[in-house]
């Protein structure tokens, strides 16, 4: 058995039969009518190990990442390292899928790169979509005999929910049925229609979303064993990946014997939208005890306007949007703020606001505002995610820290505002910097020592830890050097927050949040 990267949390391996798992749980019957369950082997404390897979069953690139990011590492070889410089290469076959160097794409290569080739290169210039990739390469590996008989038999006893796509949802069922027979056709034979979209279906219904280390979705991943992990707004795990590991780490102490959970949706999203996402893409009616106490809670007034508070973000184009410039988006999303907090009584710790802040933060960064986006993701660090994410662990949590860390460093190093930055509020937030007098230094430190302190609690991969701590102890080597030692200055750190709070407390008070 492999080491784990907290020795108080070793896997044991409980499934020898499944290559590359290791766990802390067990399979068994779900009470509630949730078919299969996994179950904690043994108390499992908050941060630690609760499923590491590390080869997936399928794992495949969305199509718009296919460019940018290496299909053998899932970009698990550059963490840390500025991605510009990063030069992927194009597979000689079908020039689709880039490759970091001969290391990943020997490793996809043999793993099933080598068999869906040739039906790429055919294609070329047309690029099948996600779900069709992964598809033909789960297909393909099976007609090969790549995966070992429990990986198929475990994958074998997966719900398709077919009766319930053909009803509910014909779309989707067209879309896997076309998939299918060009899945059935491109892989040469060996299996029937049918049964390709019996697999399509499971596809469909067990994937997760693919991420990189922050968070960013990639594209999308299957494991038969994670896939049995069932859905809880009320959850007590988070999965996360490291390249194309996968692990599933728990957010509070779990018990022996307790079933894991893992929430399939956005839990910040309102009661209504929740079960709404979960009936439509899952097929299920969430009766956790969050939705339960939620629905009484949430009067009709109060669904009502949070309603119509998502549609004004639905109105506003996403920060990846290509239709106007950064400065314009900025610009919209600020407006769309402004309404929210003045039609509705929603609390900046409420959606929509909490994902129209997340937009404007990134694209306050593309139009290069960057004191304008620190001040932001100050607001997102102290008032927003204590709450929307409670778990001090939580590594939605940790990625934000980092955004904010990772902006006042850029400051301190004199970083200047690019295109528009003098739009956006990034003078007035600039100014109000250098007149509270904030001491970046400090802010940086405790930040990421925060970070590095509560890693034994924390559920963020490896790899992100990893390059959290290197960037720790290159500001601690800093601070050691100007002959500064701030873990015993508890007390001037703690002004320089109460600064940061006030810096907050404007931004919000600006823009007529609550």
């Amino acid at each position: 058995m492999p080491p784990t990267d907290n020795d108080n949390n070793n896997n044991n391996n409980n499934n020898n039969d499944l290559p590359g798992v290791y766990t802390n749980t067990t399979p068994g019957p779900a009470p509630n009518g949730l078919g299969q369950g996994l179950f904690a082997t043994k108390a499992i404390p908050a941060g630690g190990d609760v499923l590491n897979i590390k080869t997936p069953f399928v794992a495949v690139l969305d199509t718009e990442r296919l460019e940018d990011t290496c299909s053998g590492c899932f970009g698990r070889r550059y963490l840390g390292g500025d991605s510009d410089d990063v030069t992927l290469r194009a597979c000689t076959g079908c020039r689709v899928v880039r490759y970091c160097d001969r290391t990943c794409q020997s490793k996809d290569w043999k793993l099933a790169h080598s068999l869906e080739c040739p039906t790429f290169k055919k294609l070329t210039p047309r690029v099948l979509p996600n779900n069709a990739r992964a598809l033909l390469r789960i297909v393909q590996r099976v007609q090969r005999g790549k995966y070992v008989p429990a990986e198929l038999d475990r994958f074998a006893q997966l719900e398709t929910h077919e009766a319930a796509i053909r009803a509910e949802s014909p779309r989707q069922w067209e879309r896997i049925s076309l998939s299918a027979k060009a899945v059935g056709a491109y892989s040469g034979g060996g299996m029937g229609e049918e049964e390709i979209c019996g697999v399509g279906a499971k596809l469909d219904l067990n994937s997760f979303n693919l991420t990189n280390a922050q968070y960013d979705r990639i594209g999308l991943y299957l494991h038969p064993y994670a896939a049995l992990i069932n859905h809880s707004c009320a959850y007590n795990a988070v999965a996360g990946f490291d390249g194309a590991e996968l692990f599933v780490k728990a957010v509070r102490p779990i018990s022996n014997d307790e079933q894991v959970f893992i929430s399939y949706v956005d839990t910040t999203n309102p009661t209504q939208l929740r079960r709404q996402e979960l009936r439509e893409r899952y097929f299920f009616d969430c009766a956790c005890s969050k939705c339960s106490s939620s629905a009484q809670d949430e009067g009709q007034q109060e669904q009502q306007q949070g309603m119509e508070a998502f549609k004004i973000l639905r109105s506003t184009p996403a920060s990846t949007s290509n239709d106007d410039d950064p400065v314009r988006r900025v610009e919209r999303l600020q407006s769309a703020l402004r309404e929210v907090n003045t039609s509705t009584s929603c609390p900046i710790t409420s959606q929509p606001i909490v994902a129209l802040r997340d937009e404007l933060i990134a694209s306050l960064l593309s139009a290069g505002m960057f004191y304008a986006a620190f001040a932001h993701a100050a607001v997102r660090y102290v008032r927003v995610d204590p709450v929307v994410y409670p778990f001090v662990g939580h590594p939605i949590r940790a990625v934000h820290a980092w955004a904010l860390a990772k902006l006042a460093i850029h400051l301190s190093q004199g970083g200047e505002g690019g295109v528009g930055a003098g739009d956006g509020g990034e003078k007035e937030v600039r100014a109000a910097v250098e007149r509270l007098g904030l001491n970046l230094g400090l802010v940086i430190w405790s930040v990421l020592r925060g970070l590095v302190v509560g890693e034994g609690a924390a559920c963020a991969v490896p790899g992100f830890r990893g390059v959290v701590g290197s960037a720790f102890g290159e500001v601690q080597g800093e601070f050691v050097r100007n002959g500064i030692e701030p873990g015993r200055m508890g007390v001037e750190i703690g002004r320089e927050w109460e600064k940061v709070g006030r810096l907050v407390g404007g931004v919000i008070e600006g823009e007529g949040g609550k």
